[in-house]
């Protein structure tokens, strides 16, 4: 903790302050330095800035960014950062201009008081600073430390794994972000910021969940969506339907044929809700089978109907991998949602990488890969470099702090398999509820979930789209205003449907007289952690894929409830 290097108490006793009416002007001649004064962007790249000669900083350029169209003028400082010549991480932090600048309108200049860093995708960072800074924040980006969207060079030539470029990427990048950007804003402004955010979805929500878990007391809001936080797992699950095919059909689905098997998905299962909306309200509780669009039989489909080895594919995508003994290694993707992103003509090229950090081969082949050699696959990289790469830390730090973690997750995301997010969300329930099942009021005091029906990654989809998200964390850390539920709509040939998204596990539930496109006609309720969706959810033990127990610790529940 800082102390000052005097205290009032100690000049005092020194005779350096005098007390009472007779040592009001010897009072007057002690003087405090002056607060210090904002500086003009173009002292930032200098050693007046504060920044040129920090631990890690390369080097450091500042200029104003003029206006262009609707976007504001700026301060941009760009820094590459490193503590060996290999590491070379770029961040860049775009300032509203200060009152010595030019800027108006804000706390100083035209600056709000606040910082909001920016979040990657993919395999990529981000140095798009400029929306965050038309709306009076200090905006940060990083390139987490590589150019370009492949992780191919996660793994050297010789086998080994390049954990400079993994972790720059998992972690360094955005933590020297959030540090760096704070910094240059105290001293281009003269003032600490009142409050700290992060927004970020994908790799970006992954990010978020990292700062949240070992950078907890450095933001006060996080907003990360479809969060990409079981790296590895998740990335190997997604080449599992490339694999099913391989060894059942030969090759992929034509996407019509996976294409009409979600329509027919969606047709069975729309209205279980009470709704024909298009969307299939909660995916685990659809039953459809693929069988039912096998060419010749009663249910099948005039066009693009299935042979029977491609209705078992596609029965088991939705599933997701599994083990030789036949227990769940991870979740797969639920029906309803786009499976042609992950199993077309060619995979998807971050499973593949994925496949070759796994087993530290550059060179490693999927196609090597069977239906049952995948357990093993999926182990090796939890063996190896889960622990890396695999954001699952607890929050404990960060609820102590204050900080408010708000994510949202379309319920059928085609990339992330949103049953992963759940997943970690009732593990925390569980922690915070003094390891009671199915308690989820102490995680929603700092951290709270909601689930799009019918939203793809991160956005898209059939499914009503989630509407200002960022400004319901700032609402929630700023005013104390609780987001209960976040307001949605999508239009669609003319009509527009709003829903309320519904604080998990809750969800919008119909009222079944009002206007189906009124989000006055719904209301928040139900449990959708039933213990048959949560017993079924329940993964084989992490390390252990091959051949192990399952955990239903891990799974936020207990082998009592499940067998109850």
């Amino acid at each position: 903790m800082f102390k000052p290097p005097f205290t009032l108490a100690g000049l005092l006793g020194a005779g350096l302050l005098a007390s009472g009416a007779a040592g009001a002007a010897e009072r007057a001649r002690v003087s405090l330095p002056p607060p210090p004064d904002p500086l003009s962007c173009s002292l930032l790249a200098t050693p007046a800035g504060g920044v040129v000669g920090g631990e890690g900083i390369k080097t450091v350029t500042a200029a104003i960014v003029p206006t262009n169209g609707t976007n504001v003028a700026y301060c941009q400082v760009d820094i590459l950062y490193g503590t060996s010549p290999e590491q070379n991480i770029n961040v860049r932090v775009g300032l509203p201009l200060n009152s010595l600048d030019g800027g108006v309108g804000g706390v100083q200049g035209a600056w709000n008081g606040r910082t909001q860093g920016i979040g990657g995708g993919g395999c990529s960072g981000s140095l798009s600073v400029q929306p965050p800074v038309n709306a009076g924040y200090v905006g940060s980006g990083n390139d987490t430390g590589h150019v370009g969207g492949s992780c191919e060079a996660g793994v050297n030539p010789d086998g080994t794994y390049n954990l400079l470029f993994i972790n720059d990427f998992i972690r360094n990048g955005m933590k020297q972000q959030i540090l760096l950007s704070k910094a240059v804003a105290k001293t281009y402004y003269a003032r600490r910021p009142s409050y700290n955010y992060w927004n970020g979805c994908s790799t970006g929500g992954r990010q978020g969940y990292v700062l949240a878990q070992e950078l907890a007391q450095e933001l006060d809001g996080v907003l990360a969506n479809a969060p990409a936080m079981y790296w590895t797992r998740f990335q190997t699950a997604q080449m599992w339907g490339q694999i099913v095919m391989k060894d059942l059909v030969g090759a992929p689905i034509a996407a019509a044929k996976l294409a009409q098997a979600t329509a027919s998905a969606v047709a069975a299962c729309d209205a279980n809700d009470g709704v024909a909306d298009g969307v299939i309200d909660e995916p685990r509780a659809c039953t459809f089978s693929a069988a039912a669009n096998i060419c010749g039989s009663a249910t099948a489909p005039a066009e693009n109907c299935l042979t029977s080895t491609e209705a078992q594919a596609i029965d088991m995508i939705w599933d997701g991998p599994r083990n030789p003994g036949g227990d769940r290694i991870w979740f797969g993707l639920d029906r309803g949602t786009n499976i042609g992103s992950l199993n077309g003509t060619t995979p998807f090229a971050l499973g593949t990488t994925q496949f070759r950090w796994n087993t530290a081969d550059p060179n490693f082949d999927w196609r090597t890969v069977n239906i049952a050699g995948y357990a093993d696959i999926a182990q090796q990289g939890s063996q190896n470099i889960a622990d890396v790469t695999d954001t699952f830390g607890n929050l404990d730090a960060f609820r102590r702090s204050g900080g408010k973690l708000l994510t949202f997750v379309g319920a059928n995301d085609n990339l992330i398999m949103p049953q992963g997010v759940l997943h970690y969300y009732r593990q925390m329930a569980r922690r915070y509820a003094g390891g009671q099942t199915g308690s989820f009021g102490a995680v929603q005091d700092f951290f709270r979930l909601f689930r799009g029906p019918g939203v793809g990654h991160c956005s898209g989809g059939p499914g009503p789209q989630p509407q200002n998200l960022f400004g319901a964390l700032v609402n929630w850390v700023e005013n104390g205003v609780v987001p209960e539920t976040i307001p949605a709509a999508i239009t669609a040939n003319g009509v527009t449907r709003n829903r309320p998204l519904c604080l998990y596990p809750k969800t919008a539930l119909y009222d079944g007289v009002g206007d189906p496109n009124s989000a006055a006609s719904f209301s928040c309720g139900g449990n959708l952690e039933t213990t048959e969706e949560v017993c079924d959810s329940v993964l084989v033990k992490y390390k252990d894929e091959v051949d192990g127990p399952l955990d239903y610790r891990a799974g936020g529940t207990s082998r009592l409830s499940c067998r109850r």
